[in-house]
């Protein structure tokens, strides 16, 4: 489960406010949103970020890639340049490129620092929440003059997450537990993405305010908190079948909740749902469908495939 849990973990630590164009010469603070004119060659230093640079049709500037950058498909034909948390500065430099995107978490933070100190455009964005994820399209549109691209991406992006909140408009909510470690077991709390989605999806956080992002929680607050569905997102692909078994031994003792009475429990994909970029209505989807599967046609076999462990 530990992959997913690091990622998530470091929404926690970014820096809300949008984003910041670096470039030699200039202050750190400075936030110019002037990029290169056209850069042909672009190094995309997060999953997300890559699938965003496709999806603006960016794809054949993208010069390097994080490790975990498999989406889509043609990205994993693309050089690698380190990890999301160890980035590789000389790899990074050997792409030659024009313009690197990075989060703006500290490892990557400074990694932008060393980048424009010896002559390289930086472009660092915030992506905690889903209005980061909009601000960061526009950013790199407007860094790489696709600023049309950048505008139609959005505006799909939020016609089809409309459509899905018009499905479940009016229904009363489904409280939800979003599971993002099972060992000690840690939860999505209400001030992350994560809750965002389940929101969009027509559902409700089943756990109520917290003091940390992503707090661990005891069997009695499970119980106290009565899901009615739970959620995990699946860890490792190819091993559905293993986390599915996994997760009904674990889940088998809450004999009083809600979810475990009615085998409401899902194990779905997790890039899908943990990456913030341009699948975020694909991510939706994949919820509403867990929550309420009987909008969506033929709910035993979508079910099925989503990963229940009511079948």
């Amino acid at each position: 489960m530990g992959k997913w849990w690091l990622l998530l973990a470091a929404l926690a630590l970014w820096l809300a406010g949008g984003y910041a164009m670096l470039k030699p010469g200039e202050a750190e603070a400075g936030t110019s949103g002037q990029g290169p004119r056209q850069p042909s060659r672009i190094v995309s230093m997060a999953p997300n970020l890559t699938e965003i640079l496709f999806a603006l049709g960016l794809g054949d500037r993208v010069v390097g890639v994080t490790q975990d950058s498999d989406y889509p498909p043609a990205a994993l034909n693309k050089p690698r340049v380190g990890t999301f948390w160890q980035p590789n500065i000389e790899a990074i430099i050997a792409a030659k490129p024009h313009l690197v995107v990075t989060l703006a978490f500290e490892q990557q933070r400074e990694l932008a620092r060393r980048l424009v100190r010896i002559g390289y455009d930086c472009l660092v964005v915030d992506i905690e929440k889903i209005d980061g994820l909009f601000t960061t399209i526009a950013a790199i549109g407007n860094a790489a003059a696709a600023n049309e691209q950048a505008r139609g991406l959005s505006g799909r992006i939020k016609t089809r997450i409309h459509r899905l909140q018009e499905a479940t408009a009016g229904l009363p909510t489904v409280k939800v537990l979003w599971v993002v470690q099972r060992e000690p077991l840690r939860i999505a709390p209400r001030d992350t993405f994560i809750n965002e989605m389940i929101e969009l999806a027509g559902g409700e956080n089943a756990v109520g305010p917290t003091l940390r992002n992503y707090p661990p929680i005891g069997a009695e607050q499970v119980i106290a908190a009565g899901p009615e569905v739970i959620i995990e997102p699946l860890m490792v692909q190819g091993s559905l079948d293993g986390q599915r078994r996994q997760a009904f031994a674990y889940w088998a003792r809450f004999t009083n909740v809600p979810a475990v009475v009615n085998k409401r429990i899902y194990v779905i994909d997790g890039d899908v749902v943990s990456r913030l970029g341009p699948r975020l209505p694909e991510g939706v989807e994949t919820i509403a469908k867990c929550l309420r599967p009987e909008l969506f046609g033929a709910p035993q076999r979508e079910m099925m495939r989503l990963g229940t462990l009511g079948d």
